[in-house]
This record gives structure tokens, C-alpha cells and sequence, in this order.
């Protein structure tokens, strides 16, 4: 299956489908699984599974909707991202955030995180959560 063609084809995937690959991809260690469903210059979907907190991160250039599916999370947002350093161009990432508002998201709630907005998903020890994330180009 391959989860990056371009979207000039019609395709399915059932929730099964997307079930099996996102569980293989839960490896021991694994910071996340992650199907792309997706991929344009002016957007980005995917699907991702994580039971681990990430780093605070800052797109300069996208706007994230998440959309949670399953489980519980929180969201850091806003205040500003601590020791971050560009990884790639348009994307800081950091060790955490300062000054930010923790948000709780359980499963059917949305966020809408603004270019340039700092953020960070935090997910409590023993938790998992499932999330669509429809990235659109500012």
C-alpha cells in the first residue's frame, strides 16, 4: 500500500486497513505511527497513533487540525518553544514550552493550531491517542 501517492487518484482504505498498519508501526521505542493519507503542496492528511509526549514544535508555514479519533492528550499551545532549534526549513522543535495553555482532548474534539503557534502534545504515561491531522499551507 503505498500511503504517499499524489492525489490525482481515487482511493480507499478501511478503518481496518489503517488499524493494522498503525499497530505494526507501534514498535518498542516507537515515538509514533503514522499513515500518511495525503500529500500535496498545499496540504498534508495523516493518521497517527502515539503513547509517548513529543517535542514543542513551531511550523512556520502550516496550519494544524487535529482532529482526535481515539484516547486522550493534552496540547500545550501558545507561549514559546524552549531550546528550539530549526530541524528542517520552516520547522523548530524544541525540548518543551513555557507560558503555554494545556489544553485536554478526548476523543471527537478538534484544535486548530495556527502557523507559527507553538505546540506540543503531551500524553500521560499508560495513554495512548489516535489523531487525524489535516495540515493546510498558510
Amino acid at each position: 500500500m503505498d500511503k504517499t501517492t499524489s492525489d490525482t487518484a481515487v482511493r480507499h482504505l478501511s478503518g481496518k486497513e489503517l488499524s493494522d498498519v498503525l499497530k505494526k508501526g507501534m514498535t518498542p521505542g516507537a515515538l509514533f505511527s503514522q499513515v500518511i493519507l495525503a500529500k500535496h503542496p498545499t496540504y498534508l492528511i495523516y493518521i497517527t497513533t502515539r503513547d509517548k509526549s513529543g517535542q514543542s514544535e513551531v511550523h512556520q508555514n502550516w496550519n494544524d487540525n487535529i482532529f482526535i479519533q481515539d484516547g486522550e492528550t493534552s496540547f500545550v499551545v501558545g507561549g514559546a518553544a524552549t531550546d528550539a532549534k530549526e530541524r528542517e526549513p520552516g520547522k523548530l522543535r524544541g525540548s518543551s514550552i513555557s507560558g503555554g495553555k494545556t489544553v485536554v482532548l478526548h476523543a471527537g474534539d478538534y484544535l486548530f493550531v495556527p502557523a507559527g503557534v507553538p505546540h506540543q502534545m503531551i500524553v500521560q504515561p499508560g495513554q495512548r491517542a489516535t489523531f487525524l491531522d489535516f495540515k493546510t499551507r498558510k
